[in-house]
C-alpha cells in the first residue's frame, strides 16, 4: 500500500500524523479515490515483492539468491497510480535488478552450516539437519594457518564441497587477490553479513584475536554442546598438529644448512605466535562454555554464579551472542557492550526476562519475578509467586483458547529455590489454602463472559477438585449472584461438585428453596450485568489486558 501511495498521499498522512509512524486511523482520513484497474496494479506489485523475497536470504520466504524485479516494480507502481484519470496503465515489463556475487558465497556458506536447503527448499529445520547434507553441529573452522588448497579445517570436508565450487565460480569478482578461506575469516562478516541481518546475523564468527582461527557457527543449530564441541574437534585437533609443527621446527633449525635452518627459525616463531593464539582463543572458548564471560570492563557487574552457555532463541540475537563477546570482539564489537547491559539491568536496557539474565544472575531476576507477574510468567515461575493471578488467567483463557487449557509450568529452579512442583502443585495448594479468593475468581470471570459473549452462560467449569468440598455455600451463592444478574440459570461444574452439591441440598432444604424463588422470579437481561457491575467489570478488564500487555 505504501508503494503505491502518491507524493501528495504521503505529504498528507506526515500532515495528518507528524510522527514516525502512520497508525490505521490515518489512513482511515486520508482523501482517495478508487482506481479501477487496482487489482491489476497489485497483481504486479504482489507478484514482484514475492520473487523479491524469495531471492532475500533475511526473508522467511528466501529460497535461494536471484535477480530482484522490485525496485522497478514499485517505480512502475508509482506511475500507474499517478497517472491522469481515464489513462490506461502504463506497460509492465519486467526489469530485474541483478543480485551480487556475495549473496551466493553468503547461501552457500549457509547450505553448509544446515540453514538453507541447497535445492532452494529454504529454511531448514534444525532438527532435521544430518551430517551428510551439513557441517556437524553447524560448524565451519577455518584455521588461517594453513596453506591455500590444505584440507585440515572445515573447507576439507564434503559438507563444503558446495561453498568452494560457488567460490571458484564467484570468488574472483568479489576479492581477486584473497581465497575463501582468508575471505571467510576477515572480511565476509565485516563486508557482507553483519548488513546484510542489520547487525542480527544469524551466522556468528567466533574469532582468535587475530581472527587467525575462526568458526563460524549458526544461531539456529547452537546448543549447549557447541562450544564443547568446537573445542573438542576443531581446536584441541589444530593445537596438536601445531604442537607436532613446532618439534619438527626445533629439529630443523639445528639443520647444517644455513638456508634451511634460517627459514626453520623464521617459520618457528610464526607458528609458535599462532599457537599462542589459539591457546588464548582455548581458554575464552571453555570459559565461555562452562563459567560465562568475564566483566567487559570495571563498571560492568560479575556474573552472580557460573553457568554452562546454553542458548535459548527466545532470548534473540542480542542476548544470546551478549554471553560469548569474548569470541566476538575480533569481529564484532556490540555483543561486548549489549553484556554490559544485561549485567547492570537497568531501564529500558533490563534484559531481566531472558533466559540467559537468569542464568548468570539467577537472584536478581528471581527477585524480580517475586514482583513483577510478566517475568514470572517469562521464567516460568508464574505459579510459584502469583497464584491467584495465574489461576485468573487461567479460567479466563480456558474461555478464550480451549475449555481444557491450563497454564503448564515445570519445576521451577531459577534463583535459590531447590525444591518445586511445578503448575500442579502451586494450583492443588492454592485451591486448597485460598478457596474462597479462588471462588471469587471464578465468580469474576463468569461476570466477564457474560459482559463479553452478551449472552447469558449456562454454566461455567473448572478443572480442578476441591472448591465444591471445601466451600459448597459460597459455590452455591456465587451461582445464585450470577443467576440473579445475567437473569438465567447458571451452574458451577467441578469434580467434586455432584456429592458436595448433593450433600449440600440434602442438608439446607432452605437454601433450595430460596434458589426455586430466585429461578421463578428471574428476568431476562439484554446484557446480563446492571451499569455498575458492568463498569466494575470493564475496569477489572482493562486491569487484565494491561497485566497482559506487559
Amino acid at each position: 500500500a505504501c508503494a503505491m501511495l502518491t507524493a501528495k498521499s504521503k505529504y498528507i498522512l506526515e500532515s495528518l500524523n507528524p510522527g514516525i509512524g502512520f497508525e490505521v486511523g490515518d489512513v482511515i482520513r486520508l482523501p482517495f479515490t478508487v482506481d479501477l484497474q487496482h487489482k491489476n496494479i497489485f497483481k504486479n506489485i504482489n507478484s514482484s515483492f514475492s520473487a523479491h523475497e524469495s531471492h532475500s536470504e533475511p526473508s522467511v520466504e528466501f529460497r535461494r539468491p536471484g535477480p530482484s524485479p522490485w525496485r522497478h516494480a514499485q517505480d512502475w507502481a508509482q506511475l500507474a497510480v499517478d497517472r491522469a484519470e481515464g489513462t490506461p496503465l502504463p506497460d509492465y515489463v519486467e526489469v530485474l535488478d541483478p543480485e551480487p556475487d556475495t549473496d551466493h558465497v553468503s547461501f552457500a556458506l549457509g547450505v553448509a552450516l544446515g540453514r538453507f536447503g541447497k535445492d532452494g527448499a529454504g529454511i531448514r529445520d534444525p532438527s532435521t539437519v544430518d551430517g551428510d547434507s551439513a557441517l556437524p553441529g553447524g560448524i565451519c573452522f577455518l584455521d588461517g594457518t594453513l596453506d591455500t588448497d590444505a584440507h585440515d579445517d572445515s573447507l576439507g570436508q564434503p559438507q563444503t564441497l558446495f561453498l568452494r565450487e560457488v567460490w571458484a565460480e564467484r570468488g574472483a569478482r568479489i576479492a581477486a587477490d584473497t581465497d575463501l578461506r582468508s575471505w571467510l575469516r576477515t572480511k565476509f562478516f565485516t563486508e557482507v553479513h553483519k548488513g546484510m541481518y542489520e547487525n542480527r546475523p544469524i551466522h556468528w564468527p567466533l574469532s582468535s584475536t587475530n581472527k587467525t582461527f575462526v568458526a563460524w557457527v549458526n544461531i539456529h543449530r547452537m546448543n549447549a554442546d557447541t562450544l564443547r564441541l568446537l573445542r573438542a574437534e576443531h581446536l584441541e585437533p589444530a593445537k596438536k598438529r601445531l604442537d607436532g609443527e613446532l618439534a619438527d621446527l626445533i629439529v630443523a633449525k639445528d639443520s647444517a644448512s644455513k638456508k634451511t635452518a634460517k627459514d626453520a627459525e623464521k617459520r618457528y616463531a610464526q607458528v609458535f605466535k599462532a599457537k599462542e593464539e589459539l591457546q588464548q582463543f582455548i581458554d575464552d572458548v571453555s570459559a565461555c562454555a562452562e563459567r560465562g564471560p568475564p566483566p567487559s570492563d570495571a563498571a560492568c557487574r560479575v556474573r552472580d554464579v557460573d553457568a554452562r552457555y546454553d542458548p535459548d532463541l527466545d532470548d534473540g540475537v542480542m542476548v544470546n551472542s551478549a554471553a560469548v563477546w569474548p569470541l566476538l570482539e575480533p569481529q564484532w564489537k556490540d555483543p561486548k557492550k549489549w553484556w554490559k547491559e544485561l549485567s547492570s539491568a537497568a531501564g529500558k536496557k533490563d534484559y531481566d526476562w531472558s533466559h540467559l539474565a537468569m542464568r548468570y544472575w539467577p537472584r536478581r531476576v528471581d527477585d524480580k519475578c517475586q514482583v513483577d507477574p510478566s517475568l514470572g510468567v517469562a521464567h516460568g515461575c508464574f505459579w510459584r509467586y502469583h497464584p491467584a493471578r495465574a489461576w485468573a488467567w487461567e479460567l479466563r483463557l480456558q474461555d478464550e483458547i480451549g475449555a481444557d487449557f491450563r497454564i503448564e509450568e515445570k519445576p521451577y529452579r531459577g534463583g535459590v529455590v531447590v525444591d518445586d512442583s511445578g503448575d500442579v502443585g502451586h494450583r492443588q495448594r492454592f485451591i486448597a489454602d485460598h478457596a474462597a479468593e479462588a471462588v471469587a475468581a471464578v465468580e469474576k470471570e463468569a461476570l466477564r463472559r457474560v459482559r463479553k459473549h452478551k449472552k447469558p452462560q449456562a454454566a461455567i467449569t473448572v478443572l480442578e477438585p476441591g472448591l465444591w468440598s471445601a466451600l459448597p455455600e459460597a459455590c452455591w451463592a456465587l451461582e445464585l449472584r450470577v443467576m440473579e444478574k445475567q437473569g438465567a440459570e447458571c451452574l458451577l461444574h467441578a469434580p467434586d461438585e455432584a456429592a458436595a452439591r448433593a450433600q449440600f441440598v440434602a442438608n439446607n432444604p432452605g437454601e433450595v428453596a430460596r434458589r426455586a424463588q430466585v429461578l421463578a422470579a428471574l428476568q431476562p437481561l439484554s446484557l446480563g450485568l446492571d451499569a455498575d457491575d458492568a463498569d466494575a467489570s470493564e475496569d477489572a478488564e482493562d486491569d487484565d489486558d494491561s497485566e497482559a500487555d506487559a
